[in-house]
């Protein structure tokens, strides 16, 4: 019996299983004590290694599109800013305009909250699977600059297009706060 535990381990580590190899000794010991089948059992391990997989998707394109700090649009304070119209903000949240390859952009003066809302979009549209990336238009312009100087500005632009949801913050003094392309 060791040698065929010793292969489903390893078999499971080569295969990238580490959610399944984590939980397999202890869920093992519950489906033999409450009698559960190899199906169900099967069916269990598979599901708890999707969802793991899921997560870990998830953090990773979160850091890639490299927001800087996460809030959701349950963070924000609907009630300080009575002027949005949550019907516009639950139709941006289907990702539609993404869909239909729409210009979405926040305008307003300095701290009504542009940047959360830009960040809390981004955020869905990563949950919904899509390729997001976040940068300031500052860096953005710098950036490039750079390429252009260094005759690459072809290739940064290709890779900023690249995103299906790109987020431009603070585009000026009047308040700008969102691009998508």
């Amino acid at each position: 019996m060791e040698n065929i535990y010793n292969r489903l381990y390893n078999n499971l580590e080569y295969l990238k299983l580490n959610q399944i190899k984590n939980i397999i000794d202890n869920y093992l010991e519950r489906a033999i004590k409450d009698k559960i089948s190899l199906v169900e059992a099967l069916d269990y391990l598979l599901n708890e290694q999707r969802i793991f997989k899921e997560e870990t998707s998830l953090e990773m394109r979160t850091r890639v599109a490299g927001f800087p700090f996460k809030k959701s649009f349950e963070q924000f304070d609907f009630n300080f800013q009575k002027s949005i119209d949550m019907n516009i903000i639950n139709d941006l949240r289907t990702m539609r305009f993404i869909y239909n390859n729409e210009n979405i952009i926040f305008l307003g003066t300095p701290g009504v909250g542009k940047t959360h809302l830009s960040i809390s979009l981004g955020l869905e549209s990563i949950k919904n699977r899509f390729s997001t990336y976040y940068i300031n238009c500052h860096n953005l312009i710098e950036q490039l600059n750079k390429a252009h100087y260094e005759n690459r500005l072809k290739a940064k632009l290709k890779n900023f297009a690249k995103y299906k949801l790109l987020i431009i913050d603070e585009v000026g003094y009047r308040g700008t706060g969102f691009c998508s392309f």
